[in-house]
């Protein structure tokens, strides 16, 4: 846990922490995906990490139809390389991804043994894409038990997370930055990981797809991206959070990352016209320069979101967690195709 200093309380005044998520309205197309890595106490060498997916459209009713649906499962050790790897599908394959680390060797991997995932944007393609950071954050499920990240590193002999050099993974981490310090690590103490709920709406949880509650050492990578259609446009709303539980009390979690994006794109060219990045929860405030970086993909198309991240928000340009964000924006273009189903099927139906 961080002491407060003058800089934490100052991000802990801008961020607004779990933000209730709304329900899911009729014509809708949502897409739900969770990263949730579990440890357990008395073997912390290794980790697993259950990764969930799902695609609904709303009904006008409590339960929304669902249109497909995938699931993983990989244990990770300590070394950070996968010591196994399942899924509902494709099983030979994912096996064969054993011994990968969970970045961009898997990304590498899964683009060249699984092509045709990648190019549909498929629930399992989220998940595996997903494993890289969910892996990154998964010693943060420690940060509110006995003896934190620090005591958990000591007890399996790693290195801890905070002697890490940081020098140029994000745009808050350059020389000179008030969130790092001379020798190239992040001053905690200039963070803010505030306490929330669990934002996700009791009287719809039809609208996320099953979560795993334990009160076993846990952090959780959610997501939600809601696509509906406006006269010519279509309008993306999505959101974001990390965040790991507290020992003790499940109903509370802390928060590490949370954004919300509202976007819109052409609904014929996928054209991205316009983007506003909502900060919910960042650790320092210089994080607050993140945002805007968002603007520079204006004018692409959603088929090609991913490269122009990795292309103009590479390092020190963006934000690690927004730019994983903007990155699964192009989950958009086969969203879109099913909107466009639906609504064909509706007007069929109607002639």
């Amino acid at each position: 846990m961080t002491t407060a200093t003058p800089l934490s309380k100052q991000a802990a005044v801008l961020n607004h922490p779990a933000v209730r998520q709304p329900p899911l309205k009729s014509g809708v197309v949502r897409r739900t995906s969770s990263m949730q890595v579990l440890w357990s106490v008395g073997d912390e060498s290794r980790y697993r990490i259950v990764g969930r997916a799902r695609d609904v459209v709303g009904k006008g009713n409590p339960a929304p139809e669902i249109l497909g649906e995938a699931s993983i499962e990989a244990t990770i050790g300590k070394d950070g390389r996968i010591v196994s790897l399942i899924g509902d599908r494709r099983q030979e394959t994912l096996a064969g991804f054993g011994g990968m680390r969970s970045g961009g060797e898997l990304r590498k991997a899964v683009a060249h043994e699984l092509p045709e995932e990648v190019r549909g944007e498929t629930l399992l393609h989220r998940l595996l894409d997903d494993l890289a950071g969910a892996s990154f954050m998964s010693t943060a499920a420690w940060y509110a038990w006995k003896d934190g990240i620090e005591g958990h590193s000591a007890r399996i002999g790693v290195d801890s997370l905070a002697n890490r050099p940081v020098e140029g993974v994000c745009l808050s981490y350059v020389q000179g930055s008030s969130s790092m310090s001379a020798a190239g690590q992040g001053i905690e103490d200039h963070a803010n990981h505030p306490v929330g709920p669990l934002p996700l709406p009791i009287e719809d949880r039809t609208g996320f797809h099953a979560l795993i509650e334990t009160d076993q050492p846990n952090e959780w990578r959610l997501r939600r991206t809601d696509i509906w259609r406006e006269d010519d446009e279509l309008v993306v709303d999505a959101w974001f959070q990390d965040s790991s539980v507290i020992q003790g009390n499940i109903a509370q979690r802390v928060i590490f990352h949370e954004y919300g994006i509202l976007a819109k794109f052409d609904a014929k060219t996928l054209q991205l016209g316009q983007i506003a990045v909502s900060p919910h929860v960042l650790p320092y405030v210089t994080c607050q320069a993140a945002p805007a970086t968002a603007q520079v993909l204006v004018g692409r198309s959603a088929h090609e979101l991913r490269d122009q991240v990795l292309l103009h928000l590479r390092g020190s340009a963006g934000c690690t967690h927004l730019n994983d964000m903007l990155r699964a924006l192009q989950d958009i273009t086969v969203l879109a195709s099913s909107l466009a189903a639906r609504e064909a099927a509706k007007g069929s139906i109607a002639d």
